[in-house]
């Protein structure tokens, strides 16, 4: 029996290369296509597919929480995200229970291994390089110290540094000194960017 798939992507030229890749492979058998998630939750009620393909960058609430309201309605749909080489995507879509993450460089056959493996296994996980993503969240996550651990808390909490120094008892410039650091160790510039980078690492 076929792989009923749909493939969800916001660019022409994206669904048009689906179509072109699926017609070369007999087992897999091409059902739908769409470009949003209202689209998407239209084409799963009436052709109930076995996997659907999602892009990261689809419009409204993204790929990642379509993907995932699908996976809490339909845990045995084969799901996979599609996005940029990304160790923050491909993590959250793990957490997420989808079935694979792929980036969207992958060749074809990577795709169509994905879709085979999700149809059959749609609640094992599956990505490119995953023991390598998973090797550094756990070098990036170690390598803050336990003050800079605590000071990325205390900045996930809210307030000013000064705030938080006198939460830790500490210097205003040593609190300065402390998020310095733990902004260079996360490559970022600001609050904001940090508590992104560390929600993607699931550091807090």
């Amino acid at each position: 029996m076929s792989v009923k798939l749909i493939t969800v992507d916001p660019v022409t030229m994206v669904r048009l290369g689906y179509s072109a890749a699926c017609a070369t492979y007999t087992d897999i058998d091409l059902v739908g296509q769409a470009a949003t998630g209202e689209e998407t939750r239209d084409l799963i009620g009436d052709l109930d597919p076995h996997v659907v393909t999602i892009d990261a960058a689809v419009p409204g609430e993204g790929g990642l929480q379509l993907a995932a309201e699908l996976r809490a309605a339909r845990p045995r749909l084969g799901l996979i995200l599609t996005g940029p080489a990304e160790d923050g995507l491909l993590l959250q879509a793990l957490q997420a229970g989808l079935s694979a993450y792929l980036p969207r460089s992958a060749p074809v056959e990577l795709l169509m291994s994905a879709v085979r493996h999700a149809a059959v296994a749609p609640a094992s996980f599956t990505a490119p390089n995953l023991a390598e993503a998973m090797a550094r969240r756990r070098t990036r996550s170690t390598a803050l110290s336990p003050r800079e651990e605590q000071i990325l808390q205390q900045l996930n909490t809210g307030g000013s540094l000064a705030a938080i120094a006198v939460r830790m008892r500490l210097t205003e410039s040593t609190v300065r000194t402390y998020v310095a650091r733990l902004y260079d160790k996360l490559g970022v510039h600001n609050r904001t960017q940090a508590l992104q980078a560390a929600a993607r690492l699931y550091l807090i």
